[in-house]
């Protein structure tokens, strides 16, 4: 509640926390929000363009509708809009049967123009005339829980090997600085393209999931693990800590219950960091065609099998949309990780208020000094 509070004084990271509130919800509600599945061909509408308008009927009120259109050039994909031809968009209407997390059967969906009717493309449509819109919110999935998988993994190894370096100090924690020099002696972009060279090629979506998982976690702990082993080495020597040993606690209980709560704020400010570069990384990967594959998608693959020429994307505009929805996750999280670098400096949040006093203390100070001058 306190740091809600503090975004109050942070509209960019409020609206930021809001922005990605929303988009986890679409994640999860992705098979209602998306009126199609991400395979779902419709025939000759291919990379056919955003077709949602506003239309009167009768001289009523506005309302929205997809457009009709017409292929008038097979080579470059141009279409023309065929005037007066709008098909009625149905907010919560039946539309293509889907299972709610694999589970719950049901054909209801956000918006629709309804089975077998002119479909609605709110963000066009690819080279097979899938509804780009679709594509995107299904695979937000992988791209938005990539990045929390490998930063938990990687909190964990970073908090378990650099907890132990720098509570026992001495061999322990010489080895284990060693081995995350080790990774980080290669630039990790590059260990990253060589670990997953190494596996299988056949792999399917989910094995590649759960391997690309791993790699960035093995690539993404040194880092926070010798911040940790730094602080830990620090607190370890704090009269709490020499208590607990003098009652026998045991060293992990006082790494876990003790130690680790103190640095708490440095972890969350650091996963909150880490996660944007993570779902960056995987976006290289299938861009690389290293990651996610068909029948799968994820933003990379998107960008991947989409934008293959710059022609495309003089042609064909809409498909840069998922670099769009890439780059503002990207800086929604970075907006949330510096308010909260700032809500954990105790010298913005235990006292504003008197540095504020303490400012205006010193601004009457001067103005009365200046006025004793001017009267001297």
């Amino acid at each position: 509640m306190k740091f809600l509070r503090y975004l109050e004084r942070r509209p960019l990271a409020a609206a930021s926390l809001v922005f990605l509130v929303l988009l986890y919800l679409v994640m999860i509600f992705a098979e209602f929000i998306a009126p199609s599945s991400p395979t779902t061909s419709f025939a000759d509408a291919a990379y056919h363009p955003p077709n949602i308008r506003f239309y009167r009927e009768g001289g009523g009120l506005p309302k929205p509708g997809a457009q009709e259109a017409r292929v008038i050039n097979t080579i470059n994909w141009k279409y023309a809009r065929v005037r007066g031809r709008y098909e009625d968009i149905r907010l919560f209407g039946r539309g293509e049967p889907y299972k709610l997390w694999g589970i719950v059967k049901a054909d209801r969906h956000l918006f629709t123009t309804g089975p077998g009717s002119y479909p609605a493309f709110l963000m066009g449509a690819d080279h097979l005339g899938r509804d780009l819109f679709s594509r995107i919110v299904y695979g937000s999935r992988i791209s938005l829980t990539i990045g929390f998988a490998a930063t938990a993994v990687s909190l964990i190894l970073a908090v378990l090997l650099g907890g132990l370096g720098g509570y026992f100090g001495g061999l322990t924690d010489w080895t284990i600085m060693r081995f995350s020099e080790f990774f980080m002696l290669v630039p990790g972009l590059y260990l990253i393209l060589f670990l997953r060279s190494l596996l299988s090629s056949s792999m399917d979506s989910g094995q590649t999931y759960m391997m690309i998982t791993i790699i960035l976690s093995l690539v993404g702990w040194p880092g926070s693990a010798r911040t940790v082993r730094g602080m830990v080495h620090a607190i370890k020597r704090e009269e709490f800590v020499l208590n607990a040993q003098l009652e026998m606690i045991p060293a992990p209980v006082i790494i876990v219950r003790f130690i680790i709560p103190q640095i708490a704020s440095l972890l969350i400010v650091n996963v909150a960091l880490s996660i944007p570069g993570f779902i960056m990384t995987e976006t290289t990967l299938s861009y690389l065609g290293l990651g996610i594959t068909d029948p799968a998608v994820s933003w990379g693959s998107l960008i991947r099998r989409d934008i293959s020429t710059l022609s495309n994307l003089r042609n064909y505009p809409w498909l840069l949309f998922p670099v769009w929805f890439l780059l503002a996750v990207t800086l929604t999280f970075n907006f949330i990780g510096d308010a909260l670098r700032d809500y954990y400096d105790p010298y913005h949040t235990i006292f504003p208020r008197f540095t504020l006093k303490r400012k205006k203390e010193r601004k009457n100070q001067g103005a009365a000094e200046s006025l004793e001058t001017d009267l001297m």
